[in-house]
């Protein structure tokens, strides 16, 4: 899950450097990603309130941050997105 998104957020720092079409097409990109990135942080989240598991707990709760602060990151590269058109 972590290479994912590595991945997406590759995908986000190509977008400042594109033309205008291009722009908007990995705009709705990041935005996709976005999405996934909630879902999967949602699924975290369900999974860490079931879960007994002290060491599995902590585990899920550093791969719950690591979601979020990805989302963050690609939450700002769509505001200088935005900024810079």
């Amino acid at each position: 899950m972590k290479r994912k998104a590595k991945r997406w957020l590759a995908k986000v720092k190509a977008f400042l450097a594109s033309s205008p079409r291009e722009k908007a097409e990995q705009y709705h990109s990041i935005k996709k990603i976005l999405k996934k990135l909630k879902e999967q942080q949602n699924q975290l989240k369900e999974k860490l309130a079931e879960e007994a598991n002290l060491k599995r707990r902590e585990a899920l709760e550093e791969e719950l941050e690591i979601i979020k602060k990805q989302r963050h990151k690609a939450l700002d590269e769509l505001k200088l997105l935005k900024k810079s058109n």
